[in-house]
């Protein structure tokens, strides 16, 4: 490199010199004509950094920097006027200061890959902007009151992307189960948001007992990372269990199966040989969306007990996603009950027994 020239023509500081010169500068008092001897706010920077990245728990950390064009302009045209290179820009020299500076201070690692916190500094404006990996956890849960939605409705005012109304976790209040769980989660993770992932779901007067319905969550920005997190947790209306932290969600569709307690009234009596075809039901079912779309599911298994003389429970152990109520009553489902025993019926309540991923 022809670099014995720079110094004399261009005062440079000690970073910028060791940087294009491999040489320590000489004493003065003038700016760095490249950097203006942002170098030397290094530690009023990282110290900036340490104060805003203190609610955060993390192992790993990358930073990343905005500066100004003109820094950027006038190191392009030393390199440029001296045919300099194979060297850092001064943007990757400053953030990897400010990067190891950070590592020493708070004894954790430099990840460029997935860090568990991302701090980006701004020293245009002086901002910085904290963002921490997500988090996962799967768990399921159990209902046993008939008063309990399972989703809640979203902020009216931010449509559920968080806002001052609804302190920035987007949802209008936490009386559902998913406003439990989110309440519960948030304050473990000390973050604003979740998003649940559910594997199926139920209406506000279903139970959900036996071994609960999965789901999982996403945990946004979260502060806290070295969460403990029990087993089984009993929450206002819910019970939550097998509670852990994953390392990621499947993807893609999750299938399963149900078994489903089904209270059904039937409009005239129906006699014990016509109840008996409930047995025999033919599968599959078409579930017609739309009048474009049929879906096929199936019943692996149903049988019924007649409790009045226009009442039964009939129990199913089906895939995922079938209409409850509309395989019930004469519909967009077939076959359907309603057609086989020909006679009205209607489902009352409905109640899972059990729920089971198919892997």
């Amino acid at each position: 490199m022809a670099t014995k020239g720079i110094s004399k023509k261009y005062n440079l500081c000690n970073f910028c010199s060791l940087r294009l010169e491999s040489k320590k500068s000489k004493n003065t008092t003038e700016k760095c004509f490249i950097c203006k001897d942002i170098f030397q706010k290094v530690d009023d920077i990282v110290g900036k950094a340490l104060m805003e990245i203190a609610p955060y728990e993390f192992s790993s950390f990358e930073t990343g920097i905005i500066i100004k064009p003109s820094l950027i302009d006038r190191d392009d045209q030393i390199k440029s006027q001296f045919q300099i290179k194979g060297v850092n820009s001064i943007k990757s020299s400053l953030n990897n200061e400010i990067a190891k500076k950070l590592s020493r201070k708070t004894k954790t690692k430099i990840k460029h890959r997935n860090p568990d916190l991302t701090i980006k500094i701004n020293l245009k404006d002086d901002s910085y902007e904290i963002n921490s990996k997500p988090m996962f956890v799967y768990g399921r849960y159990i209902k046993k009151i008939r008063t309990l939605a399972q989703k809640q409705r979203n902020c009216n005012n931010c449509a559920g992307k968080g806002c001052h109304n609804c302190s920035f976790h987007g949802l209008e209040n936490f009386n559902s189960v998913e406003g439990k769980i989110s309440e519960f989660l948030i304050r473990k993770f000390n973050c604003q948001q979740i998003r649940i992932n559910w594997v199926g779901g139920e209406e506000k007067s279903s139970l959900v007992l036996g071994n609960g319905r999965p789901f999982f969550v996403k945990i946004i920005n979260p502060k806290k990372r070295k969460v403990i997190l029990r087993r089984k947790t009993i929450l206002d209306g819910i019970e939550l269990i097998e509670l852990r932290k994953i390392l990621e969600p499947p993807t893609g569709q999750i299938f399963f199966k149900s078994k489903v307690l089904i209270l059904i009234k039937t409009e005239k009596t129906v006699k014990l040989t016509t109840l008996k075809k409930i047995e025999k039901l033919e599968m599959p079912l078409e579930i017609h969306v739309d009048d474009k779309k049929t879906m096929v599911k199936k019943i692996y298994k149903i049988n019924f007990k007649k409790t009045a003389s226009n009442l039964l429970n009939i129990t199913i152990l089906a895939d995922g996603g079938i209409p409850i109520k509309s395989f019930i009553k004469s519909s967009y489902v077939s076959p359907n009950l309603t057609n086989l025993l020909k006679t009205q019926c209607e489902c009352l309540q409905f109640d899972f027994k059990k729920i089971d991923v198919v892997s």
